[in-house]
């Protein structure tokens, strides 16, 4: 669970309190991702946060009362989005683990048989792939500007899981495009991947980067879409916040 950001956008409230904790619907925004995970069929969470952020520690505790087990370490925050991931290295024992960012919650599809972590996972599981990401497909000129890009999609689609290889990385042309949807299946290869991935020119190390890389070799990952009923709010701005708490009250 990648809660480490600084959470600037959403500044001066974030000086006292983490964005991943501020409430939608009676609970903080990380509740729902750690009833995500649990309702996904995981039991054990690493918490990879800040050093400003003890909030979070003294709130979850040990995880008994969610029947999981948590754990917590400290992210070096000059390493950019990445850190988390670096963060993890030796928890994930050399194991293929779940990634999810604390400051994204998505609303599942009303009465589907399951959560859209649900389909990655088990996409995963079928497909054995070494890498899957949960996407949302947006027209290529429509593209909201929080949104972290993986490359071309060959047409709107609505859930059925896409192979992605390098030919969709260019996406200059493309009429559809995959946004990452801050739910990943990653396996050891990506600690290898971020080591040799060069910083951007502020220093700073990016999981997407690093991936693009990784599929640019020859690899390929699983994309998993959103259903259209899926929804999700990338909790990173005030505005999305302020619909989140708007649509998920109660």
């Amino acid at each position: 669970m990648a809660a480490g950001g600084a959470g600037t956008k959403m500044d001066p409230i974030t000086r006292i309190t983490p964005k991943e904790m501020l409430p939608v619907g009676r609970k903080p925004i990380l509740e729902h991702l750690v009833l995500e995970l649990r309702d996904a069929g995981i039991d054990n969470v690493l918490f990879v946060i800040s050093s400003h952020k003890s909030q979070i520690p003294a709130y979850f505790g040990s995880g008994q009362r969610y029947g999981l087990e948590f754990s917590y370490r400290v992210q070096d925050d000059g390493a950019g989005p990445a850190a988390p991931v670096l963060a993890a290295e030796a928890w994930t024992q050399g194991k293929p683990f779940v990634l999810a960012f604390g400051d994204n919650l998505i609303r599942p599809a009303p009465g589907g048989p399951e959560t859209p972590l649900q389909r990655l996972l088990n996409s995963q599981t079928a497909n054995e792939d070494a890498c899957s990401v949960l996407t949302a497909v947006f027209p290529a000129d429509q593209v909201p500007p929080h949104e972290t890009l993986l490359g071309a999609a060959p047409a709107r689609v609505d859930g059925s899981p896409v192979t992605f290889g390098k030919d969709q990385l260019d996406h200059t042309a493309a009429r559809w495009v995959h946004a990452c949807a801050a739910r990943w299946v990653l396996s050891p290869f990506v600690f290898e991947a971020l080591h040799q991935c060069r910083p951007r020119a502020n220093g700073e190390l990016y999981l997407i980067d690093a991936v693009r890389h990784w599929i640019s070799t020859g690899h390929q990952l699983k994309a998993v879409p959103l259903l259209s009923a899926d929804v999700r709010f990338n909790l990173d701005h005030w505005g999305a916040y302020e619909d989140a708490v708007t649509i998920l009250r109660g």
